[in-house]
């Protein structure tokens, strides 16, 4: 029987009857199994942090015995130490040759703590289609791990629909104030019905700058490239000279302002026409390049990063759609908010429009600013998670280089000879003493 079978049995200390298999050891392998014994009955009381110190012991003795480090990595899972399971599971596997179905039920298990569920199913999958066939800790292992999969993608499928709910909700409620819009201007005549005058304003040179021109016998054809040169001077024109636009974009908190792309672009959420957008953002591009500030380089440099961030995300349909579900919100939330301040003072006039508008930039700009908060606080939690994890696995390694060594060094010194030897000695003389 090699060392590692008999690793595999309890040591029952100095009974009569393991005597002679105790013989059949050399004296760190006893050690290493008393060593085993005592972690194994810290494990069985639950005191699994001297469980997992015995163990490392034993290790020391015999660090590539896989049953030990099938039980240490079962003692550091229940501990609630998932990395180091996960590792020292690994490692067992490693040692088995990936022939023992129990490492591979120890890995599963280590996985599915950590939340890793397909893994863990393979793992399962492994023990059931190549090693044992019955076994039940498999069989259940790998059912859990279908449920918890099934229960991520009803989660995903259910937060899916609330998105889609909120966006239906906020298009029927955009489509209904568009209606009475539309009602309040047939009824009124007066010259009151100029509410956002600058983004009609804006609508009436955008349909000007892209109405495709009759052709007559002077005028070339749609193909000469001349309606694209035209419509980008006219975005131009629009917005102004390069230093406003630098001096726009690079305001106070532009980094929380220019979440919205709208905004870094300068035209009206409701636009969804692609090559409107794409002329602004030419337009816009040629402005603020720094190619074109030579006085303010650096600046232009950081706006155009601005300007070519924010077309990244319209190029994005999804994210385009879900940016104007968040402004309109944000205009709900503003024109709330404005009423509500006009309620608490006699001195703010409800229909003051650029107090409306303010008011309601304001509301949108905070659930930007919400969501990206959120966004780099679980960005911050994953680097945080992710760190812990990489020290762990480095003090692991760190600390199975140091067994390593140090499983080497004694094997290769004269101690073991010695120790072995003094055994054999006291055998010998053991054994003359009772026959004489």
């Amino acid at each position: 029987m090699s060392s590692r079978d008999q690793a595999a049995t309890n040591c029952s200390g100095g009974s009569s009857g393991n005597k002679e298999a105790d013989d059949t050891r050399e004296e760190w392998e006893i050690r290493r199994d008393e060593l085993k014994a005592t972690g194994d009955g810290h494990f069985r009381s639950k005191a699994y942090q001297p469980a997992i110190q015995t163990y490392a012991d034993a290790l020391q003795l015999d660090p590539t015995n896989h049953i030990i480090l099938s039980n240490k990595s079962a003692a550091h899972l229940a501990n609630g130490e998932k990395s180091k399971a996960l590792h020292d599971a690994r490692k067992c596997v490693e040692h088995s040759d990936g022939k023992w179905s129990k490492g591979h039920t120890r890995l599963a298990a280590a996985m599915m703590s950590l939340g890793r569920y397909g893994e863990a199913a393979d793992a399962y999958s492994t023990v059931l289609n190549e090693l044992d066939p019955n076994n039940e800790v498999a069989k259940r292992g790998l059912e859990d791990c279908r449920k918890k999969e099934q229960q991520l993608r009803e989660e995903k499928e259910r937060e899916l629909r609330k998105m889609q709910e909120v966006l239906d909700q906020q298009k029927k409620a955009e489509k209904e104030a568009q209606e009475e819009k539309e009602t309040k201007t047939k009824n009124d005549n007066s010259d009151e019905g100029e509410e956002d005058d600058l983004l009609d304003d804006f609508f009436s040179e955008v349909e000007k700058a892209t109405e495709k021109p009759k052709p007559t016998k002077n005028t070339p054809d749609n193909d000469s490239g001349e309606e694209p040169t035209n419509r980008i001077k006219t975005q131009m024109n629009d917005l102004g000279t390069s230093q406003s636009q630098i001096d726009r974009l690079l305001q106070v908190n532009y980094e929380w302002k220019n979440l919205n792309p709208f905004y870094v672009l300068d035209i009206p959420h409701t636009i969804d026409d692609d090559s409107i957008i794409s002329a602004r953002y030419r337009a816009l591009s040629l402005l603020v390049h720094p190619d074109k500030c030579l006085d303010d380089p650096v600046r232009a440099k950081t706006a155009f990063e601005q300007v070519r961030k924010a077309m990244n995300q319209m190029n994005d349909v999804d994210k385009r759609k879900h940016v104007r579900a968040l402004i309109d919100e944000g205009m709900k939330q503003g024109k709330r908010d404005w009423k509500e301040e006009c309620s608490k003072s006699s001195n703010v006039h409800p229909d003051n429009k650029e107090g409306l508008a303010q008011a309601q930039s304001k509301a949108t700009m905070k659930i930007f600013a919400e969501i990206e908060q959120k966004r780099r606080e679980i960005e911050r939690r994953k680097r945080k998670f992710e760190q812990r994890e990489r020290a762990q696995e480095d003090d692991e390694k760190k600390k199975e280089t140091d067994e390593r060594r140090f499983h080497n060094e004694w094997r290769e010194g004269d101690r073991v000879d010695k120790r072995v030897g003094n055994w054999r000695d006291f055998q010998v003389d053991g054994k003359k003493k009772r026959t004489s």
